[in-house]
């Protein structure tokens, strides 16, 4: 395989297919989500904002990355 070949392909995509919220399992359109799989429906974060946001940032839960909202 070609080295351009090889830099085509190197990066990532987004896996397109269903959002399903950790928190009540339902399948969603939009879920914030984090690149190590974690889900959360914005009626679950509403209710856990808390323990997971300090405003304009939300905090992975599972692997502790910082994502804007």
């Amino acid at each position: 395989m070609s080295e351009e070949k090889k830099k085509k392909g190197s990066y990532r995509r987004r896996k397109i297919g269903k959002f399903i919220c950790h928190g009540c399992k339902k399948e969603f359109p939009y879920c914030f989500s984090c690149t190590c799989g974690f889900m959360i429906c914005e009626e679950c974060f509403k209710e856990n904002q808390w323990g997971l946001s300090n405003g304009p940032t939300w905090v992975c839960p599972d692997c502790e990355r910082i994502h804007m909202t």
